[in-house]
């Protein structure tokens, strides 16, 4: 079956505009600069999605695929309009920063690993004051919207942006909100990328459904040593695709990472310019 999906991208900490290099904050419009490793790490991810993106669609259940629409455009038969988010600033992303700004940097080392982050200080980071801040600016856009369904990754950041984002349906139980353990951020040695356990985000966030995060601990972490390969990280968005397709809600909302949304964008949904309408899934 071929399932269109309409994408509404609110990627609000880190869209980046092709033909300007620049960043728009928190969907204002309003552009800032990027740095380069951004940009050539953004390449990188992309490069390395598309690679795999022939196998990781061959064992799809649906051949999804997108095409960019207004926020209130509506859904028309066979195509859900689904909004991804990309999470807001977290400690992280100023840590990082900061890392690289030393001039004592190596070039490749980070300041969330188990060498040079050994007490856990940057574990499931949350967001930054600008993060909130981004988040909390995001609801200009997001009162226009009517969600059937909020889906967050288990991320402290992510769902803190989500809550931040859609307070006011929030407050008024307009939706559900379902985190899902497969919206997770490309997983392994970053300490920042390992979620808290699902007690401690059930207590945390209590109008937030753990029903779709079944382990207690991060599934993901494995060793703490091996970053999840862009493979691995591309095949769990296209499970978490197709568990979206499968799903009776028209209108959904996805809070998540660049990772994991770059995965989604680059090796699971194709263009639906690209798509053969009366094409089968093989």
């Amino acid at each position: 079956a071929i399932v269109g999906t309409a994408v509404c991208g609110l990627l609000i900490c880190r869209r980046l505009a092709r033909s300007s290099g620049r960043l728009d904050t928190a969907g204002t419009g309003r552009a800032s600069s990027i740095e380069p490793h951004e940009v050539a790490e953004v390449k990188k991810k992309v490069k390395a999605f598309a690679s795999v993106a022939e196998e990781v669609q061959g064992r799809m259940a649906f051949r999804l695929s997108y095409e960019p629409v207004a926020d209130d455009a509506p859904a028309g038969p066979g195509h859900k309009i689904v909004h991804f988010v990309r999470h807001g600033e977290g400690r992280h992303n100023v840590a990082q920063r900061q890392w690289r700004a030393s001039p004592l940097w190596d070039g490749h080392s980070e300041p969330y690993t188990l060498d040079t982050d050994p007490t856990g200080r940057y574990i499931d980071a949350e967001l930054t004051v600008r993060g909130v801040q981004q988040a909390v600016a995001l609801r200009a856009r997001t009162a226009r919207l009517c969600p059937d369904l909020l889906i967050v990754s288990p991320m402290r950041r992510a769902t803190q942006t989500a809550l931040l984002a859609f307070a006011p349906h929030v407050a008024a139980c307009a939706m559900p909100i379902i985190a899902h353990e497969l919206a997770h951020e490309t997983a392994g040695r970053h300490t920042c990328d390992r979620r808290l356990s699902r007690t401690a985000l059930a207590t945390a966030f209590p109008a937030v459904s753990y029903s779709e995060v079944h382990s207690e601990e991060d599934p993901f972490w494995a060793d703490g040593i091996t970053r999840e390969s862009s493979l691995s990280l591309a095949t769990r968005a296209a499970a978490f695709a197709d568990w979206l397709a499968a799903r009776p809600e028209m209108r959904m909302v996805v809070v998540a990472h660049s990772g994991f949304l770059c995965a989604m964008m680059t090796a699971v949904l194709v263009p639906a310019s690209h798509t053969p309408h009366t094409q089968p899934h093989p």
